[in-house]
């Protein structure tokens, strides 16, 4: 069965309004896309085509205690936008109540956009209002923003003050360097404002998920509170204004931006009344009106699931509930079956980041194959982030942006048409997760739309499949956003028919250097029966596929979607459509053989032995992720290994399972990435065709981490044969390519200690911290910090690695030399770490040698420690009990310490508290000091650490406090990997 081929084009053209030092960009139906300082990107998105843009202008029309909210910039049938004379852009809203009209402008000569909301009362009465204005803030080079926003944000700063006359103001600086330094902003209105906001998750609030409706306008106030969360989003509210009959009022609202601000954030804002006097008066003559859009589709409508029963979940889902969370007599979660995990809808009203997870296709066993990965978010994000190979450039869909579901054409959506307008469906019912599944169900008007996503055990492929239960026959349409490459709209998109498949393929330049036979296949089936593509008028790029069909229970049939992808064959002219039954289950098949069918039986607790047994298959997926398709949830840029992630991860994960064929292929890649020069290693690379992309800079203890991997491998097979590996080196000097002539694996060795002698604290055996140790939060702000300072962990790691290659290498005669070499660094290093590390019984968290003065070393986070504030540090001491370094004695000393400064219900903790935040000004550490937000990254508590804890736990004997100790990931890092 055919289908017909149809298209609908639009223009990519930018109207721009520009003083030279401000550019606002709109799209060609007058959406703000971006305000730009430059380089300097003022927001956190780019808007994307056929949505509106995230800053707004809010209309609260108040009678009594009721609130009637209109927002001035949107598409609604009272709303009209036209550009004046001018070039300035208008949004008019008309009703019987008012006439409201938007309409920004820029200062002649400084870098202010002021916004001014114009209201007119039209009613036969006084009419009651205020005025909201939000803006979303980055402050940041617009490629840095577009990795990560919610990065970008954890390091702006923000600054409320109230000046006289005008209210709160907001001043916000961007503490990471970017290429004009360190961009600030000040956004504040020209007349009173009585509340403000600084986040998204304020102003939108988790119930956005379910409601489509940001919370905050519902509110008499907004929440006056300074919060330093992942969506920068500074919200103002104008005073109330009582507006006769007939009569007119003006709320002006600003927003500055400078390129640099030095030290930290201001001490004051700008005083009101120099930026009044750059205000330029706007005028609403109509020169052009912009037509409203045709586009069909608009995530304002959208299909949320209703509550299901208790029997309904029974019917879905079976009777087993593993690990059922409640809040309030309400059922949240729970898991069943082969470690299947349900997430009911009322959980999301509680989670300020939404449910999602990442499947891959089988192949991902070994990271040297391609393969199929694809991201589902439970807001109805049914693919997203479709790669093949590299998850940075080798992309067929885009990425969902926003952990709040802003944006509706992120990825791959399904909408169904009820009268005579199509609405997308969002926030299930429930939704359940497997190895390489979702499921979604949609309760919805008597009956059930249930949605299935998941990959191929045997091939590149993932498939979506709709069905309906009970349902009337439903118009269904699949959009989905094609991307071809890192970033949405970099690459011209080509898109073929072949029968019921089509092909789709790009020409970015990056990818096409590296893979240029790059494509992907959808297969249709019959229940499809029309296809448009959305393409871009000025070069013919087709941005989204529109999959239109019909979809009814009475014929007993799907609409299925398969997606297949190749690096080697752009016809592809064969894909087969999957059977879920049959690929779940071989999928599960294949991760048991991976873990030998790792199961565990308490008799007499049978509830932990279950805890573990689905922890284990939940880390093993985790484990997968990060070791063959590296990217995040929310980090969608990825491909690389990072040099101590991948050491521990995957290493001790394939060492764990006797899978040594893979731990020796994991060996030759990080090998071959150790710099010739150096003789260490990048902070991270690229292990595929983008091998030459990688972070040339390293922290300290990147080099011990590939020569422990080895000691540990030839301690635990006694193959050290290995070393007669031949490796190539990579060259600095060379563009980061692999070296033409290979070297055995101990001529890597070789150099390697070489490197570590080389970064020793002159007139010590300990080596110089250089750019970090495994804290992230805690690197050095200064040169001298990375010379003359030592880490407490990192010496431990050290002295670890070295008594495990000598045991390694025992009685290897040609060998001999070598190991004597490093027995004899040992025993010099442990002599200083006793001298120097130790004070008053307590191992330090750094020790450091002002202007390289070993007579006076100064320590810090330790009890003597008077200018960080903190006493006490985790890694140092876990690690020295992991590493034997220390004696029974110590061990038992520093584990009363940490369980007395560190633990706590919810795990162990890195430090007894973080380092002290001045609105970004540094002194010792680098991130602790720059980032406002406390978490992610930059937190007190990791999972890696807590599990590094319980290895310490394990290694004295502690079993009971072993099993007592919580297995959970609170910080949200990578599970499963650990310093």
């Amino acid at each position: 069965m055919n289908y017909t081929v149809s298209s609908h084009s639009f223009s990519s053209k930018s109207h721009e309004l520009t003083n030279g030092q401000l550019t606002l960009s709109y799209d060609e139906r007058n959406v703000l896309k971006t305000i730009m300082a430059g380089p300097v990107m003022l927001g956190q998105h780019e808007t994307p085509e056929f949505e509106q843009a995230v800053s707004n202008v809010y209309l609260r029309v108040k009678s009594g205690e009721a609130i009637s909210v209109t927002p001035l910039v949107f598409f609604g049938p009272e709303t009209e936008t036209f550009r004046t004379n001018a070039g300035e852009v208008v949004w008019q809203t008309t009703n019987d109540l008012f006439r409201a009209r938007v309409i920004a402008t820029l200062a002649k000569d400084q870098s202010i956009a002021f916004v001014t909301a114009d209201v007119e009362n039209l009613s036969g009465e006084a009419m009651t209002f205020d005025v909201i204005f939000g803006q979303d803030v980055a402050l940041a080079d617009a490629g840095a923003v577009k990795t990560n926003e919610a990065y970008a944000s954890q390091y702006l700063d923000h600054e409320v003050f109230q000046l006289e006359g005008a209210g709160y103001t907001v001043c916000s600086r961007q503490n990471l360097p970017g290429s004009t330094g360190n961009p600030c902003s000040q956004v504040g209105s020209l007349s009173e404002v009585v509340a403000f906001s600084t986040d998204g998750i304020q102003f939108f609030g988790k119930s956005y998920k379910v409601t489509n409706q940001p919370e905050a306008v519902f509110q008499p106030t907004l929440a006056n509170v300074k919060y330093q969360y992942e969506m920068g989003y500074i919200a103002l509210q104008s005073a109330d204004v009582v507006l006769a009959a007939g009569a007119k009022h003006s709320t002006v609202f600003y927003v500055e931006v400078q390129p640099h601000m030095a030290d930290s954030n201001v001490a004051e804002a700008r005083p009101v009344a120099e930026i009044a006097a750059a205000y330029v008066a706007p005028g609403f003559d109509k020169a052009i009106e912009i037509a409203k859009p045709e586009f069909p589709l608009s995530g304002e409508s959208v299909l949320v699931g209703e509550e299901l029963t208790a029997e309904e979940v029974t019917g879905f889902f079976g009777e087993e509930r593993r690990f059922a969370e409640e809040k309030d007599g309400k059922l949240l979660s729970f898991f069943h079956t082969d470690s299947r995990y349900v997430t009911l809808q009322e959980k999301e009203r509680h989670l300020e980041r939404s449910t999602g997870h990442m499947v891959s296709s089988g192949n991902c066993h070994d990271f040297r194959n391609a393969v199929m990965s694809s991201t589902h978010g439970m807001y109805g994000v049914f693919n997203s982030h479709v790669v093949l190979g590299n998850t940075s450039f080798n992309k067929m869909m885009g990425v969902d942006r926003t952990f709040l579901n802003l944006f509706k054409s992120s990825g791959q959506r399904i909408w169904v048409r009820e009268n005579g307008e199509y609405r997308v469906l969002t926030m299930p019912s429930a939704f359940e997760t497997g190895a390489n599944f979702s499921r979604w169900v949609y309760k919805h008007n008597g009956g059930f739309i249930i949605v299935r996503s998941f990959s191929a055990t045997e091939s590149t492929t993932v498939q979506m499949e709709v069905e309906t239960k009970g349902l009337e026959p439903l118009d269904i349409l699949i959009s989905n956003q094609l991307t071809m490459g890192n970033n949405e709209g970099e690459a011209v998109v080509t898109v073929n028919q072949n029968d019921r498949n089509i092909h789709v393929t790009g020409n970015h330049e990056l990818v096409a250097a590296h893979h240029p036979e790059l494509s992907f296949t959808m297969k249709l089936d019959d229940a499809l029966t029309d296809v448009e593509k959305v393409t871009c008028e000025e070069d013919g790029s087709v941005r989204y596929l529109l999959l239109k069909g019909q979809l009814s229970d009475l014929s007993g049939e799907k609409v299925v979607v398969t997606i297949a992808g190749s690096l080697s064959d752009a016809s592809q002219q064969t894909v087969e459509t999957l059977d879920f039954d049959k690929e779940v289950a071989a999928f599960q098949r294949g991760q048991n053989d991976l873990i030998n069918d790792f199961r565990v039986s308490f008799e007499n607790d049978e509830y932990n032995a279950e805890k573990l047994n689905d922890t284990m298959q939940w880390f093993t997926h985790n484990a997968l992720v990060h070791y063959a398709t590296p990217h995040g949830l929310e980090q969608y840029s990825g491909g690389a290994w990072g040099t101590r992630d991948v050491s521990q991860g995957p290493f001790e994960f394939f060492m764990s399972m006797q899978r040594y064929d893979k731990v020796v292929d994991i060996l030759d890649s990080i090998y071959s990435h150790q710099y010739v020069e150096t003789g260490t290693w990048p902070q991270w690379f690229m292990f595929d065709q983008y091998n030459t992309i990688q972070q040339e800079e390293s922290h300290g203890d990147i080099v011990v981490w590939p020569l422990k991997a080895v000691a540990d491998y030839i301690l635990t097979t006694g193959d050290v044969a290995v070393l007669d590996r031949q490796i190539p080196y990579t060259s600095i000097g060379q563009k980061f390519a692999f070296t033409e002539e290979k070297f055995t694996l101990f001529a890597h060795l070789e150099r390697q200690v070489q490197h570590i002698i080389d970064n020793l604290v002159p007139g010590t055996h300990l080596s110089c911290y250089g750019d970090g140790d495994w804290d992230d939060t805690l690197q050095p702000a200064n040169q001298a910090l990375r010379e003359n300072m030592v880490s407490g962990w990192t010496i431990p790691l050290t002295l670890q690695t070295f008594k495990t290659m000598t045991r390694a290498l025992k009685g290897q005669e040609q060998y001999a030399e070598f190991v004597a070499r490093i027995a004899d660094l040992t025993e010099k290093m442990e002599a200083d770490y006793r001298k120097f590390l130790i004070k008053d019984g307590v191992i330090t968290g750094f020790l450091h040698f002002p202007e390289g003065d070993i007579e006076q070393p100064e320590y810090l986070l330790h009890p003597s420690d008077q200018k960080t504030g903190i006493k006490y540090r985790l890694l140092p001491a876990s690690r020295s009990i992991i590493s034997e370094t220390f004696d029974r004695e110590m061990a038992e000393q520093h584990m009363a310490i940490i369980e007395d400064k560190l633990v706590h219900p919810d795990g162990v903790r890195l430090m007894d508290r973080m380092a002290e935040y001045k609105a970004g000004k540094q002194t010792y550490f680098k991130r602790a000091e720059l980032a406002a937000n406390l978490g992610r990254e930059v937190g007190l508590q990791y999972c890696h650490a807590h599990i590094r804890f319980i290895e310490a736990l394990a290694k004295m004997g502690k079993v009971d406090e072993v099993y007592e100790q919580p297995v959970q990931d609170p910080a949200g890092r990578h599970p499963g990997f650990g310093p």
